[in-house]
């Protein structure tokens, strides 16, 4: 029974390394990047390592872990090995075709942040419970593996 438990995680944890996820952010962004606006927003660069272009539609982005569904992505196509900047802005922005924003922003002391899939909310990369205090103009990401 403990070996098919330890099977049944493995899979469950090489699977989940085959979806989306959350590659970067920086969260004290003064230079690097900026907006249509011309503002230097907080971003958040959304990677798909899949073999598979994944419709964003209903997937979201959040900052608290209670709420999965906070910032909700429009009908966008993320194509294998394709990366992709929202901007944590606090602005609400999620029309396809235009500069994607968040309705929060991220915090420099730490925070949870999280991306879920559409309908059940499962968590497919996060950062819990904080990520690390962050510092300007340096972006904090996931290894590779």
């Amino acid at each position: 029974m403990f070996f098919l438990w330890i099977l049944s995680f493995s899979a469950m944890l090489s699977a989940q390394s085959e979806t989306l996820r959350i590659n970067e952010f920086m969260a004290v962004n003064q230079t690097t990047l900026a907006d249509e606006d011309g503002e230097y927003s907080d971003w958040i660069e959304i990677y798909n390592p899949t073999a598979e272009a994944v419709n964003l539609f209903g997937w979201s982005l959040t900052d608290e872990m209670i709420r999965p569904q906070k910032w909700i992505f429009p009908n966008i196509i993320l194509n294998p090995d394709e990366y992709l900047v929202v901007f944590a802005s606090g602005k609400n922005r999620n029309t396809a075709g235009s500069e994607l924003h968040t309705n929060f922003r991220l915090c420099s002391s730490g925070e949870f942040l999280g991306l879920a899939k559409p309908y059940d909310s499962q968590f497919t990369s996060l950062f819990a419970p904080a990520y690390p205090e962050q510092y300007p103009d340096i972006s904090y990401g996931m290894d590779s593996v």
